[in-house]
Formats: C-alpha cells, structure tokens, sequence
C-alpha cells in the first residue's frame, strides 16, 4: 500500500498539470512559437516607432534581442515552476505569472542599461516604465489566450469521454443475446467450445465496460479483436472467414482503447451477415518509417442498402485526432463488393 501512494500521487499531479490553464513550455515547438511571436512583436513595434524610410536596422536588432531575452526567459522559468503554480487557483497563478514576467522585464532592462549606455542613454525610467507596460500587456493576452484554449481542450476531452461511452453503449444488445444462445445451444453438443466462447466474452465486455481515455496497444487491440472474431465465428460458423495478415512482431504503438473491435463489428453486421453465402474480413498490419497502417477490409452484398449511423468511425476518428494532434488519419474506400477501412498512425508523436 505504501508503494501505491506516490504513484497515485505522481497521476494526481498529473492530472491537474493537463487541466492546467498554463501550458507546458518546455519543449522544441514552443519555443520555435515563441520566438515567431516575439519577432513579430518586434517588427509591429519598429514599424509603429518610426516611418518606413527611418527604419534602422541596428535598433531593430538590439529591440530584438532585448524581447527575446525576456521570452525566453520568462518562458524558462514559468516552465520549472509550472508543477507549482498548478497548485493555485486559475487567478492567483495568473498573477504570479505576471509578476514573474514583469521583474524579468525589470532585470533584463537594466542589464540592458549597463550593457548599451550610449544606445540607452544612461538610466532612462520612462523607457523601463515603457517596457514594463508593453510587457504586461502582451502577457496578460497570452495569458487569457492560455486560458481560453485550456477551457477549450477540457470542454474537447469532455466531449471525446462520452463519445467513448456512447461507443460502449453501441455493442449491440443482439449480439450479447446471439452469443448466450450459441453458447447455450454449445452447452451439450460441444462444452469445451461453449466454455471458450464465454471466456472471450467476458473478456470483451470486461475491456468494454473498464475502457476509458487510457491508451491501449496495438498488441491489445489485435487480442481483442481476435476474442470478438472468434465469437462470432462460433455464431456464423463458415459463413465467416477471418484472414490475419500481421507481421512477425507487431510494432510497439499506443492506440485509443476500442478502435479495431467497432470496426469489426461493422464489418460483420454490415458486410458478412448479410450475404447469404457469408462472406470474409481481412486484418492486415504495415509498417513504415514513421506509420503504421492498419487496414480493415470486407466483404459486402452488391447494391447494400443498409446504412449504418457512423458514430463507430466518428468516434474513432475524433479520438485519434486528439491523441496524435491530427497527424492519425481514417479513411474508407468502398466498391461495391469491397468495404475497407485505413488506419493511418503514426509511430512516434510529435512534441506538443
């Protein structure tokens, strides 16, 4: 018990560091964000200072590299004590925040004055008073602007949390039915079998009812669909025929939990079940430099009319959107007796 408390410590702290309003700075993208801003900054303020023809160059640089000390170390220091300022409120670290801003301010202006006297002029208060104001207006704007898309992110994972539980509840109550009844028939006939199949379901609905915004593995995912699959092979018998084409060793990626198995699911009621003949899915896996595909195709009856509500693939796109920052991609390609589905992820996410 004592080895479980700092560990749920460490997840509690990380989960009031992702609601945070301030993000975390200390990364490659930030910085490079940074500094466009702090250089657009600049050039706003050279040209709102003097005409076009006045412009200097030599100004514009010492402007410039005044604004990027500030930044970047503003930024180098609200990102050491980020995981102690999430334990104020949203108004008290903001205010913090500031205050940190405005002395760095503060401190590289006068260093600045002693570096560049004949530049500066000797001490000149109303400059620092200048950059000060300056100062505090644009990181109070980058601070609501924070603020606002935190706001937007919590309101975002809200929204994907119940589209995950409306994918829960979307297992169609039939095929729970179907199975207790294949399995009840199997009871006399075929124990061995009955008794496997239960095992699978209780595997798969004890993944269904556990899921949640925890990432799962492709190698997981792969399981699962293989424990459904095999369920309703039971059911179909050879009017369903599965054909895995995995590599040797699947490839180490994290995935959103439930994303191959309401596919499936799909494929089954949609394109297996209604051919009178049955029908076939294939399961393919590719690797390459960077991505990783996984591709669900089946079999489909000419000229279906069916049509499904599309909340499986919304869900899975919207998820994949928000765990690899748009980079996944779901696309479908269908003939008209071919229906397939691409995953397209990538294996290593880029820095935030």
């Amino acid at each position: 018990m004592l080895k479980r408390e700092p560990l749920n410590e460490s997840r509690q702290q990380q989960k009031l560091l992702d609601a945070f309003f301030l993000p975390d700075l200390c990364n490659t993208r930030a910085v490079l964000y940074l500094l466009a801003v702090s250089e657009g900054l600049v050039m706003t303020l050279a040209l709102m200072e003097a005409p076009l023809e006045r412009f200097s160059l030599e100004r514009f640089g010492l402007v410039s590299m005044f604004v990027q000390w500030v930044a970047l170390v503003s930024v180098a220091l609200l990102c050491q004590l980020r995981h102690r300022l999430v334990a104020f409120s949203a108004m008290a670290a903001a205010v913090l925040a500031m205050l940190l801003v405005q002395l760095v301010t503060l401190l590289v202006g006068l260093i600045a004055d002693r570096l560049w006297p004949s530049v500066l002029q000797g001490p000149d208060w109303l400059w620092l008073l200048r950059n000060a104001l300056v100062s505090a207006l644009v990181t109070a704007l980058a601070l609501r602007y924070f603020y606002v898309q935190s706001q937007w992110r919590i309101q975002a994972q809200a929204e994907l949390r119940a589209r995950l539980s409306a994918l829960q509840a979307n297992i169609r109550p039939h095929f729970f039915f179907n199975t207790l009844n294949t399995v009840a028939s199997l009871i006399v006939v075929d124990p061995d079998k009955a008794e496997t199949m239960l095992l699978d379901l209780a595997q798969l609905f004890r993944v269904v009812l556990k899921a949640d915004d925890h990432p799962s593995s492709l190698a997981m995912e792969i399981e699962l669909a293989r424990r459904y699959l095999d369920i309703e092979h039971t059911r179909l018998g050879q009017r369903l025929q599965v054909e895995w084409l995995l590599p040797e060793q699947l490839p180490e990626i994290e995935l959103p939990s439930l994303v191959l198995q309401p596919l499936l699911e799909n494929a089954v009621y949609h394109g297996v079940q209604p051919l009178r003949q049955g029908g076939w899915i294939r399961v393919e896996v590719l690797s390459a430099p960077g991505w990783v595909e996984v591709v669900v195709t089946n079999a489909r009856p000419e000229n279906y009319q069916g049509h499904g509500n599309g909340i499986a693939q919304q869900n899975i796109q919207a998820r994949l959107t928000a765990m690899f920052d748009g980079q996944a991609r779901l696309s479908v390609q269908q003939s008209a007796t071919e229906y397939r589905v691409r995953l397209l992820i990538p294996s290593e996410k880029e820095d935030s």
